[in-house]
């Protein structure tokens, strides 16, 4: 979901009433076809909007809810889509924006008629996955998973259901139901490679690594297929078996040559696996055959970043230029900039960015609000948040961003009803809870709350090392110092982090072990030396 913060070079008034001239909806029209022309992408979506309402012509309200829609501005797309919707009731497109636009508000029980009714009376396997991949990348992945259980209450025998449920349960971390719903797929439909492969997948999340590599090797024992074999691939890396999987992508290319998609996976292979020379030399042999281009130059860009060359890397994420990596790159590369301390530099380039990709405001916010925090202009931080809260009030990644500004600008209160708001709007997504979680822990009283908040998080996702290093913190605040000790060496095992590091620092050297806290944040401020909370944290050990 992108949006830009409509500018434009001069105001565009409403038209004057003191004549008694009342505008109808070719007067907006024109305004938001001179806003186009200027730009002013905001001030362009509420003339269509005008227009649209003034209007009896259900293309103008089309218009009016794709524009709005486009940009990000939600709160107009959707009052647009149900002026849509009061002249074409039957319009199935309008229904699916209505149920998106919902959804994203995290109101379920009004996104499900909306697309209950695209399916039609009929639905078949791929209404139902054509769906699933339209919903795809919504933020509320709950939200539409539990819009497919509900619609596999009313379809209980369709294949294509279950594998769409299937999808969205994973995404949505309900993996006991993914695993439920491909194995209903299954048996409806014997053979299907795609709820066979989800069944392995489900199982491998679910930490039944031997289940999941069992079923897979079931699989490859029928007629090779490409596909089974790069799936078994990826689940031995994903068990730590690297030299393995490396040794099944040689026998792949000694069976069928050696094929830019072998070459990918153990490029992705040895990047998840911290062998970044291996990687970097795969994706330079895809680069130099044309292949996976602006995915190459982005971890290309990341490999650079991750051994110091920075200048290297700005110069790989510069050359991403389109999509799906053409935002990462982007906010990567003004993160380097960062690291080099030309935040300004980094903050014009967003801004520019912005510019030339509206669709993509939104989404670098959060990035210009850090770098204008750290540039000493927090006041300036804050207000990014203003304008775009108001149309896209449910975004969960605004309203997080919007608390941590409000936090660093000692605005505790607020910075917390923020999350609460954000905890209210997805209750079952764990990033959401630890972050109020770990925030009360960390700055508040509030311990027992912050334990049932992080609690409840790691139930969601076990394997979290952010949220099992909120454990250990939140524990140490209780003064279960042996029980906070296991969560803390566990999450520093899991992520070499320096807030992990300085919370175990902190932990061992109250626990009696200030030789071995002094020796792990030495060796920790040899690769972090500016990180604030280290410094501090050190400064208070003894020498």
């Amino acid at each position: 979901m992108t949006a830009m913060l409509g500018a434009c070079s001069g105001p565009l008034r409403d038209a004057p009433s003191e004549s008694g001239y009342i505008p109808g909806a070719s007067y907006y029209l024109l305004m938001a076809e001179i806003a186009l022309q200027r730009k002013a992408w905001l001030t362009a979506a509420r003339q269509f909007q005008q227009a649209a309402m003034l209007s009896p012509d259900p293309e103008l309200a089309r218009r009016a809810t794709d524009f709005a829609t486009g940009y990000g501005y939600e709160t107009i797309a959707l009052s647009s889509a149900r002026r849509w919707l009061e002249l074409e009731p039957d319009n199935l497109v309008a229904h699916a924006h209505a149920g998106q636009l919902y959804l994203r508000r995290y109101d379920t029980n009004r996104a499900y008629p909306h697309l209950a009714a695209v399916l039609g009376g009929l639905p078949d396997d791929e209404a139902f996955l054509a769906l699933a991949a339209e919903l795809a990348a919504e933020d509320n992945s709950s939200g539409v998973t539990a819009v497919f259980k509900r619609l596999a209450r009313h379809y209980p025998d369709s294949t294509g259901l279950q594998l769409a449920l299937a999808r969205t349960a994973m995404r949505s971390g309900d993996y006991a139901l993914a695993l439920l719903a491909a194995h209903q797929a299954d048996s409806e439909q014997q053979g299907s490679l795609e709820a066979q492969l989800l069944i392995a997948r489900a199982l491998m999340v679910q930490g039944r690594e031997t289940d999941a590599l069992l079923w897979i090797e079931n699989l490859r024992e029928e007629p090779g297929s490409i596909t089974v074999e790069l799936e078994y691939v990826s689940l031995l890396s994903a068990t730590g078996r690297v030299e393995q999987a490396n040794e099944q992508l040689e026998n792949l290319a000694n069976v069928y040559g050696i094929q830019a998609n072998f070459v990918r996976v153990h490029a992705l292979v040895n990047l998840a696996a911290g062998n970044l020379d291996a990687a970097a030399q795969d994706f330079t042999q895809l680069l130099s055959a044309g292949k996976n281009v602006y995915e190459c130059f982005y971890y290309l860009g990341r490999i650079a970043a991750s051994r110091g060359a920075y200048r290297d890397s700005i110069d790989y994420f510069a050359q991403v230029r389109d999509e799906p990596y053409l935002l990462p790159a982007q906010v990567a590369w003004a993160q380097v900039y960062s690291q080099l301390d030309e935040r300004q530099t980094a903050l014009d380039g967003l801004q520019a960015f912005a510019r030339d990709y509206p669709r993509h405001a939104l989404a670098v916010l959060p990035t210009r609000a850090q770098l204008l925090y750290e540039l000493g202009d927090i006041q300036q931080a804050l207000a990014l948040f203003v304008e775009p809260l108001d149309y896209q009030p449910d975004s969960i990644e605004l309203l997080l961003a919007y608390a941590t500004m409000l936090d660093l600008a000692g605005k505790l209160d607020q910075s917390l009803a923020v999350m609460r708001r954000a905890v209210a709007l997805a209750p079952m997504d764990a990033s959401v809870l630890n972050t109020l979680g770990y925030t009360l822990a960390n700055r508040t009283r509030r311990h027992d709350e912050a334990y049932r908040l992080i609690r409840q998080a790691l139930e969601l996702e076990p394997d979290s090392p952010a949220i099992i290093d909120s454990m250990g913190w939140v524990l140490y605040r209780l003064g279960r110092n042996a029980e906070a000790l296991s969560y803390l060496e566990q999450a520093h095992a899991l992520m070499d982090d320096p807030e992990v590091i300085a919370h175990l620092g902190e932990l061992l050297w109250v626990t009696g072990e200030a030789d071995n806290a002094r020796a792990l944040l030495d060796r920790s401020l040899d690769i972090y030396p500016e990180h604030e909370l280290l410094l501090e944290i050190r400064a208070r050990l003894p020498q």
